[in-house]
């Protein structure tokens, strides 16, 4: 009765064979943030609050705002969706590193 596989000795593992051995490569990389980092996201992220402030306030303060007011409204909120998106791309930009 030959089942194909002569003289196999019973439980012994294939030194080729990674199963069960640890891969080094899957360790995380640790992302360091420098001082330069975090003054930039400070300051977007405070341009980016101060924005949207300032266009909450000329929206609900502001009883009978004129064109111009409604331009600064728009210009400040536009300020803040593009702060909000910098600061994406910045978080982003250092996670891929």
């Amino acid at each position: 009765m030959s089942d194909g596989v002569a003289n196999a000795a019973p439980n012994t593992v294939d030194p080729s064979s990674t199963v069960g051995q640890q891969d080094d490569s899957a360790v995380p990389a640790v992302t360091t943030i420098t001082a330069h980092f975090k003054l930039v996201f400070i300051c977007v992220a405070l341009i980016t609050v101060l924005t949207l402030m300032a266009s909450l306030y000329i929206g609900i303060f502001v009883e009978k705002p004129t064109e111009a007011a409604k331009s600064a409204m728009d210009t400040c909120s536009t300020l803040a969706n593009l702060g909000f998106g910098a600061m994406v791309g910045l978080l982003g930009g250092k996670a891929v590193q």
